[in-house]
């Protein structure tokens, strides 16, 4: 139904062993059973997901991983979306074990890399100081030094599956920006939310919490760096899962639009519905340009400046462009899109969460003027 856009070939026959694995073990009957959990999602596919490499697509070879580029992570996290998989995998796949690829260097690395990658590691970012933060400038942990350790104090939002982690990355505000932190075992768990789509958040507070200095990830030098680029790679994901969220939800509504009849003709014959369906078809395609462009930007190692902007771009194109294809797809499923029983709901309540998990349209709208107007003056 929508345009396919010729890929290198590993590409290719990485979305269609996703799309393979995902059609037999992850439909909407899966789906229901997964978030209805405690975890929000299932173990044992998880785990299937970590066989599969999907884990470590972005990590080194030298590390375990496959040394893919991001082309690759919008790829397999569209297949993703198009099946409203709950797996926290761009959580642990591009916010922890990025951070933790990207800053550490010590004896900490290989061992956290390996547990990740195999799956038998859930773990998350803590990081956020308020609703709307963005980025490094508005952390929420700090940390001093102290002998021998570190003494973490503060709280971080927002923290995605901390409740059911075994290890969390921190990042905190020292003396001379933000150091990123590894914490093994469970996060301090202040308070522990379930969103409309089954996952979960956490707050979490670092009051009387010691590290190590072997728990140093990156120093100040470069922790604020690798904290921005993780976000910016998990946003990437984000926008990929959104459009294949839209377009699965616009092609089960072709489907009721084919197949609802009314006034003795199928509904999908009536011109203001063939109007509306042509516009979210659009705007899909639109969508999936902003996703390439990001895509390749970040894959040519552009200025940081002009990979965030593309990105937010593609966030804000892609959750706008999800949100709206949800409200129409309710509408013209008619009553029985209101309903949890209706599959629609499964990738609405996605939508909802992912389309602000990160930033929201607005806010990164906003991101993208700002970034934009930086590179031009840099220029």
């Amino acid at each position: 139904m929508f345009t396919s856009i010729a890929e290198p070939e590993h590409r290719r026959q990485l979305r269609d062993s996703a799309a393979d694995f995902l059609r037999r073990r992850c439909d909407a009957k899966a789906v229901r059973a997964a978030i209805e959990t405690v975890d929000g999602f299932s173990r044992e596919r998880w785990k299937a997901m970590a066989d599969l490499g999907w884990t470590a697509l972005l990590l080194p070879e030298k590390a375990g991983g496959l040394g893919l580029g991001f082309g690759d992570v919008a790829a397999l996290h569209h297949e993703v979306g198009k099946a409203a998989a709950p797996e926290p995998l761009a959580v642990v796949s591009l916010l922890v074990a990025q951070a933790v690829a990207r800053g550490c260097e010590g004896a900490l690395r290989e061992p956290v890399l390996n547990r990740l990658a195999s799956g038998d590691v859930i773990a998350t970012l803590a990081w956020q100081a308020a609703p709307g933060a963005l980025g490094s400038d508005r952390v929420g942990p700090h940390a001093v030094r102290s002998g021998s350790s570190w003494r973490l104090a503060g709280r971080a939002l927002f923290a995605p599956f901390a409740a059911r982690a075994d290890g969390l990355v921190v990042a905190a505000r020292v003396a001379s920006g933000v150091a990123l932190f590894w914490l093994d075992g469970a996060p301090p768990v202040l308070e522990d939310r379930r969103l409309a789509d089954g996952s979960t958040q956490a707050s979490l507070s670092f009051d009387g919490v010691h590290l190590g200095t072997d728990a140093l990830i990156a120093g100040p030098e470069s922790g604020a760096d690798i904290l921005d680029g993780v976000l910016d790679t998990a946003r990437l994901a984000a926008s990929a899962e959104l459009l294949g969220l839209a377009e699965r939800a616009f092609a089960m509504t072709m489907e009721h639009l084919k197949t609802r009849r009314q006034f003795g003709a199928p509904i999908g014959s009536f011109q203001a519905l063939q109007h509306r369906a042509v516009d979210h078809y659009i705007r899909i395609e639109l969508a999936r340009s902003a996703l390439e462009r990001a895509a390749r930007v970040m894959d040519c190692g552009a200025a940081a400046a002009e990979r965030g902007a593309e990105v937010s771009a593609a966030k804000a194109r892609c959750g706008d462009t999800a949100r709206d294809v949800a409200r129409d797809c309710i509408q013209m499923h008619g009553a029985i899109g209101y309903t949890a029983e209706c599959d629609l709901s499964l990738y609405v309540n996605r939508i909802l969460v992912l389309s602000t998990w990160l930033g929201a349209a607005r806010a990164h709208r906003d991101r993208w003027a700002a970034l934009r107007l930086r590179s031009g003056e840099a220029a």
